[in-house]
């Protein structure tokens, strides 16, 4: 039996998380439904529906534009917009195959919809809480057509092979185990669209 597409693609994710511990996917979602997330996401922040992004969480966050000057708006998962829905559908199949074969006992996915408007940029950090590491694997897709060097705004991760620089190519899913891999967002010299998420494990109390 052929497996199915998203079946495949998960997979390949899987590989890579293994080993080397990150991977770039390209054409993760076909163009239609790639377009489909980056009108709804345009059609948001055009509204103002989006809010600038912080660091830190509960009584530590604070909105550190020095830092980080994009903007987010956090999805609903019982309630996402319907252009997410076959990108979610998507997840949910990674994070199955993620707990059969890295046992890391993925107990949810949550995601914000991005944007670093010109001029914003994100320095070097890692993905995981000081005092929380329910972030297991962090995701980035990205929903830029067109994109080229000159736009600026890549993604520069800190591997075991030097530093890897992704342009954020739409249709492009980038991933990575979240507490290894210090990573920064250089200066957007366009408007940057993604969607950006983590795969967690259960809280401690549960």
């Amino acid at each position: 039996m052929t497996p199915a597409p998203e079946a495949s693609l998960a997979q390949v994710i899987c590989d890579g998380l293994i080993e080397p511990g990150w991977v770039v996917l390209r054409d993760f979602l076909d163009r239609e439904a790639t377009a489909a997330i980056e009108t709804m996401l345009r059609a948001r922040w055009e509204s103002g529906a989006l809010r600038p992004a912080g660091i830190g969480r509960g009584r530590t966050f604070q909105v550190r534009p020095e830092i980080r000057s994009d903007q987010v708006l956090w999805v609903d998962n019982e309630t996402p917009p319907a252009p997410l829905a076959v990108y979610l559908e998507r997840m949910e199949t990674l994070r199955r195959v993620l707990n059969e074969q890295l046992l890391l006992g993925l107990h949810a996915y949550e995601c914000h919809l991005t944007t670093y408007p010109r001029g914003s940029f994100y320095l070097r950090h890692l993905d995981r809480f000081a005092d929380q590491a329910r972030r297991q694997i962090s995701t980035i897709f990205y929903l830029n057509p067109g994109w080229r060097e000159a736009d600026g705004g890549e993604l520069r991760l800190e591997t075991a092979a030097g530093v890897r620089s992704v342009l954020p190519e739409a249709g492009t899913l980038v991933a990575f185990r979240a507490a290894d891999f210090w990573h920064e967002v250089r200066r957007a010299r366009r408007l940057r669209l993604s969607v950006t998420g983590w795969f967690l494990s259960r809280p401690l109390d549960l």
